[in-house]
């Protein structure tokens, strides 16, 4: 296939390595040099080309969309996320649906992970029995030396828009399909500036979505176990990531009516092993009970070629935008800039 992606930055140039090392041919245009053209309207073969990959910084994202929409009417479309910022979802849509011959997909990294997946299954086999009561996902890193450099800077999502879309990724898995919709209508119980958001009532499982760019570590308790190496058990247990440290603490745990905990924990082997980004765990615990098993994968490639399958197969007219949680994810953003307010 013909792959044009338009962005070489650290997002985009892994997009274009993983698809070029799958077999394809990939053509890259970014303003900024490095790439085979500057702009979209230099490409000289628009209509051969089989798919697009927009990973711009999000504030391009819409004007590129349009402009390749404009040129081929019927593009095949892979969008980095967040798709738009929270004022520009009306215009992506008015977008989109002047063009239905196109198809549209969101990138859904942790949607389309082996890990997970494998995860999913462990716990809707096991609450057919033992119900779910609570849920809770972190993905805390200490990012404070990528904001100095410039990366991982959102004016509009905020803190919600570095590891949220993933985590409601991992957690749309794991709850019925009905529950989910429902979740993203509710409105929190507590959302704080780390960001922390609670979400407890009658008809939804007690649900906590933990993250910190920061390096604050929320739950050390539920995934610190299964962390291998001295190190990063000392940085867990002081529940802190130190500053220029690449941990990172990422896990989902779900805990049953009986007590059981099944809990998915990402890169556990930091500091044991260099292939550890690519290695991840299931541990299911119970009263006298302990079990695991290992998956091997790599999230962001799985996540590509799937979603390039995707595009390649699905009928003219598809759109996969997230919506409902890009909504969701500015009224937290939203919230959270409102709280920081009133403590200024």
């Amino acid at each position: 296939m013909k792959i044009v992606v338009v962005g070489i930055g650290m997002i985009g140039s892994r997009h274009a390595a993983i698809f070029r090392e799958a077999g394809h041919e990939v053509v890259t245009v970014d303003p900024r040099g490095g790439a085979d053209h500057g702009r979209l309207s230099e490409l000289p073969f628009p209509s051969s080309v089989d798919a697009w990959v927009i990973a711009t910084p999000t504030a391009a994202h819409l004007p590129a969309l349009g402009e390749i929409l404009r040129r081929c009417p019927d593009a095949r479309v892979l969008l980095e996320k967040p798709a738009c910022y929270p004022t520009e979802i009306a215009d992506l849509v008015r977008t989109v649906r002047r063009h239905p011959r196109s198809r549209i997909v969101v990138n859904d990294v942790y949607g389309h992970s082996e890990a997970v997946r494998r995860f999913a299954e462990s716990v809707r086999r096991l609450s057919e029995s033992d119900p779910i009561t609570k849920v809770t996902v972190e993905f805390t890193k200490n990012r404070e030396l990528d904001v100095a450099n410039g990366r991982f800077v959102d004016t509009q999502y905020g803190e919600a828009g570095y590891e949220f879309f993933h985590m409601l990724s991992i957690l749309r898995s794991v709850l019925p399909a009905d529950t989910y919709r429902r979740y993203l209508r509710t409105l929190p119980a507590l959302v704080t500036p780390e960001m922390r958001v609670r979400t407890s009532t009658e008809d939804l499982p007690d649900i906590e979505l933990y993250a910190s760019s920061a390096g604050v570590i929320g739950h050390a308790d539920l995934a610190g176990f299964a962390f291998s190496a001295n190190a990063a058990r000392e940085h867990i247990a002081r529940s802190v990531i130190p500053y220029g440290t690449d941990l990172r603490y990422r896990f989902a745990d779900v805990e049953l009516g009986s007590g059981k905990h099944v809990t998915l924990v990402f890169e556990a082997c930091y500091g044991d092993d260099p292939d550890y980004k690519n290695k991840h765990a299931v541990h299911i615990r119970g009263t006298g009970t302990w079990r695991h098993f290992t998956i091997s994968g790599n999230h962001f490639k799985e996540a590509l070629l799937r979603q390039l399958h995707l595009l390649d197969r699905t009928a003219e007219g598809t759109a996969v935008m997230r919506l409902p949680e890009h909504r969701f994810l500015a009224g937290l953003g939203w919230a959270t800039s409102t709280v920081l307010c009133h403590v200024i």
